[in-house]
């Protein structure tokens, strides 16, 4: 008997068919071949990390690639959050060879932190250890348990937020209850462990998946963010100043993001290692500071395109 997972919601705010009826259906006219398993998103427990990547049913206990085919449905419209599980979902099961319907979903773009972590991680990219559920509970239970996260100090930051937004550094587990009511799917947490930074970070500028220069970025004593919003410093770095395993960790991401113009975060912790944290849809071009110097590099970018383009 093939065991088969249906994922998806148990209600449709517009009254579509629900996952949960699917699996009804099938037990009535497959149950002779196939046994259907159903989780809700809601109950789903990511675990990424460059050691550990597990993806699993918080009720069941059982890991979700473990199943001999996957169906996602319910994933496509409201909150992109989900759209955004449904494609770090779908990297997980294509790493695992499991047969998935849609495999569309393994082509939609990343649009949070989530789906960005995976990649680092399927790709040999050192990234922060991290966990995600749409459940607070769940997120919080989840990260204390100390499977992927060794110990506090923990991040706690909305996974599709940007410029430091509703991102909070948690000394203890009591930090993190006042925060419950701000988990929502439009603003979900994701938890990672705490990154001690060298000086800083660094926003790399990327154009045709290679780094023209990066701002390292300098935060004030009373804050944990290194985002110019949040009060830090800048200085612009040339490219020859980084390793080469850290311009390859850059190109790498611009490749599997499919983001040949970005705006990429590196941090080095106090050993010199590094650690990717986000890569921007696209950065600010044309607006903020150091104006012209990016748009040389875009400039810089869009020629050397046109130059591989002919020669094709």
């Amino acid at each position: 008997m093939k065991q088969v997972l249906l994922i998806g919601r148990n209600f449709h705010p517009d009254g579509k068919e629900t996952v949960t009826q699917i699996a009804e259906g099938l037990k009535r006219v497959a149950s002779d071949t196939v046994t259907a398993h159903t989780v809700y998103l809601k109950d789903i427990v990511f675990y990424i990390s460059n050691s550990n990547i597990k993806i699993w049913d918080s009720k069941s206990g059982k890991d979700l690639k473990d199943f001999d085919a996957v169906l996602m449905t319910n994933w496509f419209s409201h909150a992109s959050i989900r759209k955004d599980m449904a494609l770090t979902l779908a990297l997980y099961f294509d790493h695992h060879r499991v047969p998935q319907f849609n495999s569309e979903a393994l082509h939609t773009r990343s649009t949070s932190k989530l789906s960005q972590m995976m990649l680092a991680a399927l790709n040999n990219i050192s990234m922060p250890a991290t966990v995600f559920s749409l459940s607070f509970k769940t997120l919080i239970n989840a990260a204390k348990s100390g499977d992927v996260i060794a110990d506090l100090p923990v991040v706690l930051k909305d996974a599709q937020a940007s410029r430091g937004n509703a991102n909070y550094l948690l000394k203890s587990w009591e930090d993190a209850e006042p925060l419950k009511a701000d988990h929502t799917e439009r603003h979900p947490f994701m938890a990672q462990e705490f990154i001690k930074s060298q000086d800083g970070d660094y926003r790399f500028f990327v154009t045709n998946g290679e780094t023209r220069f990066a701002i390292h970025r300098v935060g004030t004593d009373d804050t944990h963010l290194n985002n110019t919003s949040a009060g830090a410093t800048t200085s612009i770095c040339k490219s020859a100043e980084f390793s080469d395993d850290v311009l390859q960790a850059v190109s790498t991401m611009s490749t599997v993001l499919h983001r040949e113009v970005t705006g990429l975060d590196i941090m080095l912790d106090e050993s010199g290692q590094y650690f990717f944290l986000e890569a921007n849809p696209i950065p600010q071009i044309a607006t903020g500071s150091n104006i012209d110097l990016k748009l040389s590099a875009l400039a810089e970018g869009l020629l050397e395109a046109t130059k591989e383009g002919a020669s094709k």
